[in-house]
């Protein structure tokens, strides 16, 4: 079914409300934008995978409520993703040398993943490490959005017994002395609306969103999962639940929900269709640094420890 462009641009804006984006764009700000570039600047977009599974890449492109083509060219202009666009081979490379080069500090370099220090040719693109990518793409950027968990934490990449010796892009751009503004985004996979907010701040407002001192943006990270639980008064009462199913606070079948920055009690995910605790199951921490865990699924009186976190009996 075709819809009108102001129709489009109306259920857009729904997602304007959604990600919390309503207090800098207006509707009218929105339709204004079509005609004034005063408004709203696009920002150039890289987006290179490392160590990563595309998962988040995968997420995004299937936002729902809005084409995602008014994501890709009417609110950003996507210069290269490895996903979709049509550029192969020699192609690729020239368009990323010269993004680095002519567009020096004018675009934002979404980096997807770790980077596999330890064993460099386990991620290569044209023959180069990806390491070597996103040194030169991350010094030339105006900033660098790390999408995901694997590439703000590590994540799965660095879980014990992993060998490629994976550091999140953070650590990387500290080794190699590079400063530039990073804005993380974890979660697995990451949650297009986080994206889309970030990227909708920076073209009307000129600058990042508000960061937390792990790079997160407020707006979404400020406040752990437990604050909002819709079992809070549960565990208030001490009424904790024995077997997924069961009544009760869901920790000490453990939730990771106490430790976990994140903002799935308001906006889950697949456009909010469900989150870990509304399906009935502890929250499994997809966006805490301590993500995966060695433990993943817990009896009610397990103390076996999981990183730096143990289950109270």
């Amino acid at each position: 079914m075709s819809i009108s462009r102001r129709e489009a641009l109306k259920r857009f804006y729904n997602v304007i409300v959604t990600v919390g984006a309503a207090s800098f764009i207006s509707l009218d700000d929105l339709l204004a934008s079509q005609t004034s570039n005063a408004l709203y600047k696009k920002p150039n977009i890289v987006w290179i995978h490392a160590s990563s599974c595309s998962g988040c890449s995968t997420s995004f492109l299937n936002i729902e409520d809005v084409p995602l083509t008014d994501i890709l060219t009417e609110f950003s202009n996507i210069m290269f993703h490895p996903d979709i666009s049509s550029a192969t081979g020699d192609d690729v490379i020239n368009i990323l040398n010269t993004a680095a080069k002519e567009f020096k500090n004018d675009y934002i370099l979404v980096v997807e993943g770790s980077v596999p220090l330890g064993l460099p040719h386990a991620c290569l693109m044209g023959d180069k490490p990806i390491m070597d990518w996103v040194d030169l793409l991350a010094k030339n950027a105006t900033a660098v959005i790390s999408a995901g968990t694997c590439a703000v934490f590590g994540g799965i990449t660095t879980m014990e017994g992993m060998t490629c010796g994976a550091v999140s892009i953070d650590d990387f751009m500290e080794k190699r002395n590079i400063h530039k503004p990073i804005v993380s985004l974890p979660n697995c996979p990451m949650k297009p609306e986080h994206l889309v907010y970030t990227l909708l701040h920076y073209g009307r407002l000129g600058k990042l969103p508000t960061l937390d001192s792990s790079n997160r943006p407020l707006q979404f990270y400020e406040r752990t999962i437990h604050d909002r639980c819709i079992y809070y008064s549960d565990y208030q009462e001490k009424i904790f639940a024995k077997f997924i199913g069961d009544r009760g606070c869901l920790f000490k079948l453990g939730c990771q929900g106490p430790i976990t920055k994140n903002d799935c009690l308001v906006l889950g995910h697949n456009a909010d269709t469900n989150t870990c605790i509304k399906a009935g199951h502890p929250c499994i921490g997809c966006a805490s640094e301590h993500f995966p865990r060695q433990i993943m699924y817990h009896s009610f009186k397990d103390t076996r420890k999981i990183k730096n976190f143990k289950i109270v009996g």
